[in-house]
């Protein structure tokens, strides 16, 4: 692993909630830890959004904010929610 992951006490907070309150608790737990591994690996990854200046990342049912310190090769999460894909879309 190329890159130090580590959540911002607000956006480790925002897990937990988001954790104890999800339907699915080990799908909240495998996404939060895949995030953690793919941002460890590169958090330029071609799959990850960027606007501006934000980066942003997603791993179903959760999505990510996050920053780059490159000159400490450390990426931080900022901020966390749920999604849902439509799964009845047209």
């Amino acid at each position: 692993m190329n890159y130090r992951v580590d959540w911002s006490p607000t956006a480790h907070d925002r897990l937990e909630r988001l954790w104890v309150a999800a339907e699915n608790q080990a799908a909240v737990l495998r996404a939060a830890n895949a995030i953690d591994v793919y941002l460890a690996e590169d958090p330029y990854r071609h799959d990850a959004h960027r606007i501006g200046d934000e980066n942003s990342f997603i791993v179903e049912p959760l999505a990510v904010d996050y920053e780059i310190i490159e000159a400490h090769r450390r990426v931080v999460i900022v901020a966390v929610w749920m999604i849902r894909f439509l799964e009845n879309a047209e």
